[in-house]
């Protein structure tokens, strides 16, 4: 990249994996391809990242086991060896190792817009010099938008937030961090764990709504080893996923209201 030329960013759906409880409800192999007012919600996703001029290239990650055969599409479907997120980013990365960075989309955004995606990528190019950015929307914001949505809320002292569907990493961040990626994805799901990889008070301090988005920030850059950035979107649609049946129903009403 040149001293004046901005970064190039590429994306990737995530739709990988097998059938989750929203998609035997919907009678389909896989949520990405739940029927949202009589198009696959995947479908979606796709236009909002198409129309962004900033995205050079779009892939899809998906199984023969779950989406893949489905995908009604010109986009690149790409087949990972594991079933897991981290083997997803893998395959995604290796398929778009031509750019700058990669930006990593859920499967399940339907409300997402290009709008949403452009003010995301420009967050990124006005710092550079991060590695990773994760996007996040008010929970007020979404609230106001979506008032019967149920989405899981981070409380910390200045505000809480909803985490959002857009993620970038740069190609420094993917050949050197992935690892710890993986530790972190393992640890999600188990206290103990995530207590020992962010610390007894950080985590207390979590649950107590005693930290700031700076600390919060702060720890994640000791622990992956690189810069941070967090986008906080004015776009309600980056935080709402659809993964349950009352989910399914208020995009239909937005979509409709599109």
């Amino acid at each position: 990249m040149s001293e004046n030329s901005q970064p190039t960013f590429a994306a990737a759906i995530l739709a990988s994996g097998g059938q989750d409880a929203l998609a035997r409800e919907c009678d389909v192999p896989h949520k990405a391809l739940v029927p949202l007012n009589g198009r696959k919600q995947i479908e979606y996703v796709i236009d909002a990242l198409r129309e962004c001029p900033a995205i050079a290239k779009l892939v899809i990650v998906a199984h023969d086991g779950g989406a893949a055969p489905y995908l009604r599409t010109d986009l690149p479907v790409i087949r990972p060896r594991g079933t897991n997120f981290v083997e997803g980013i893998k395959a995604a990365a290796e398929a778009l190792a031509g750019f700058d960075y990669m930006l990593i989309c859920t499967c399940d955004a339907p409300m997402l817009t290009c709008e949403a995606v452009t003010h995301f990528v420009q967050a990124c190019r006005n710092r550079p010099t991060a590695d990773l950015a994760c996007s996040v929307v008010k929970a007020s914001v979404v609230k106001s938008a979506f008032p019967e949505a149920r989405r899981t809320i981070v409380r910390l002292v200045e505000e809480s937030f909803v985490s959002g569907c857009l993620t970038a990493m740069s190609k420094a961040f993917i050949a050197n961090n992935l690892s710890r990626v993986t530790e972190c994805f393992a640890a999600r799901k188990s206290k103990t764990a995530l207590a020992r990889l962010l610390g007894w008070r950080f985590l207390a301090k979590l649950l107590l709504r005693r930290l700031s988005l700076v600390a919060v920030i702060k720890r994640a850059e000791e622990i992956l080893g690189c810069e941070a950035l967090v986008v906080i979107s004015p776009y309600p649609g980056v935080a709402f996923d659809v993964d349950k049946p009352s989910d399914l129903q208020t995009a239909r009403q937005w979509v409709a209201g599109r």
